[in-house]
């Protein structure tokens, strides 16, 4: 079977009705049409963090800015053979593929708790007491087997540095922050708050994102495939029917390597295929070790590094550089995008995935559970 009939064998199963769609677009971006650009480079759907965090459309779309790639930057893994990191990242990622696939998978929903953490990007306060705000979002995610969801979100912002604290003391402390409104019918305030901030439990209606352009049913992410070739050979055909016909070899492994990671964390797969993951993942070019490290939470894994093109940071009145209408990006000069997952070989669960630009960290999200329960839904506690 050639990949074009796979995405079509995969696909077969009918799409949620229009209103469906249209109801979890508007709950996701804000707005029916939202604010992605017509064409893109990079379609990782990990950008829904800057969508999650509470950011208007407009924001959302500087966000994703910053994750488009420089058309035609990396090259392919040459004939000389990987790397000893990269041999070292192999080991890791083919451990952690034997553990996957055995995890088990009993219980009335699949489940996922995380907290993401981003630092606003413009800054606070008032003369001298100027302050920059992290904002945290705790996101809880369950799943029924015949399909149903819901979304489960807790959201806050605290003074992001000591210096930062300091400044914010003396500016009065206040607990919330107001900006406009956000790009919802009826408009709502688009406001910040301190800790315990805004807890909410919703229906999700919208399919689970593997890739931007690309929603797959409960149903559809069973039947996968669970041998690592046949599943690179579907995202990669996918990756040519959603990117620009100009996007060469090189985009395409990024997007890849990019949707299998997403893979092993974000998306209630089966085991085998969260196995098949792991082991596609372990054979990808610009894939490597940075050896023992932990997450902000202290727990100990192994860090992977993936390089993924290069990007902008998003910069509230910078000067922006424009192709056309659809394609803008900020005008300084683009820097490497580097994603870091931190895995517990002996579990094969990722405890951390780290995005920077350049020596800037993006977005951070720590893995707080994931897997197969009992729990009910409901409105998530702070962490």
């Amino acid at each position: 079977m050639d990949e074009m009939s796979m995405v079509r064998r995969l696909l077969a199963e009918p799409p949620p009705a229009p209103h469906v769609v249209a109801e979890g677009r508007e709950r996701l971006l804000g707005s029916p049409i939202g604010a992605a650009p017509a064409t893109r480079t990079r379609r990782r759907a990990a950008v829904r963090c800057a969508l999650a965090l509470g950011l208007t459309s407009v924001a959302a779309a500087a966000a994703l800015a910053a994750a488009a790639l420089v058309p035609g930057v990396g090259t392919s893994r040459g004939g000389g053979g990987p790397s000893s990191t990269e041999r070292s990242a192999r080991t890791v990622l083919l451990a952690a593929a034997s553990r996957a696939e055995s995890a088990p998978a009993s219980g009335t929903y699949w489940h996922l708790r995380t907290m993401s953490m981003m630092n606003s990007p413009q800054r606070f306060g008032h003369g001298g007491n100027r302050y920059t705000l992290e904002r945290l979002w705790v996101h809880e995610k369950w799943a029924t087997r015949s399909g149903q969801a819901w979304s489960g979100d807790r959201r806050w912002v605290r003074p992001a540095t000591p210096q930062d604290q300091a400044a914010w003391r003396r500016d009065g402390a206040p607990d919330t922050w107001c900006m406009g409104e956000m790009d919802t019918q009826p408009p709502k305030p688009n406001c910040l708050h301190t800790a315990p901030g805004i807890a909410s439990l919703t229906r999700d209606y919208f399919p689970f994102e593997v890739s931007e352009g690309l929603q797959l049913t409960f149903g559809q992410l069973q039947r996968l495939p669970a041998n690592p070739d046949a599943l690179r050979a579907w995202l990669a055909a996918d990756a040519r029917r959603h990117l620009d016909p100009s996007a060469g070899a090189a985009v395409i492994n990024q997007n890849v390597a990019a949707e299998l990671a997403d893979l092993l964390v974000y998306l209630p797969v089966p085991p085998g295929v969260r196995a098949a993951a792991y082991r596609a993942l372990a054979d990808m070019p610009h894939v490597t070790s940075i050896g023992p490290t932990r997450d902000e939470l202290g727990r100990a894994g192994t860090g992977i590094k993936i390089a993924e093109g290069r990007g902008w940071t998003p910069v509230p009145g910078g000067p922006v550089r424009c192709h056309d209408k659809y394609r803008c990006h900020p005008a300084a000069p683009a820097r490497n995008i580097t994603r870091t997952l931190i895995i517990d070989p002996g579990t094969s669960q990722v405890l951390a995935d780290e995005t920077t630009i350049g020596k800037s960290s993006y977005s951070d999200t720590l893995i707080l559970g994931v897997g197969w329960t009992n729990h009910k839904p409901h409105k998530p506690a702070l962490p």
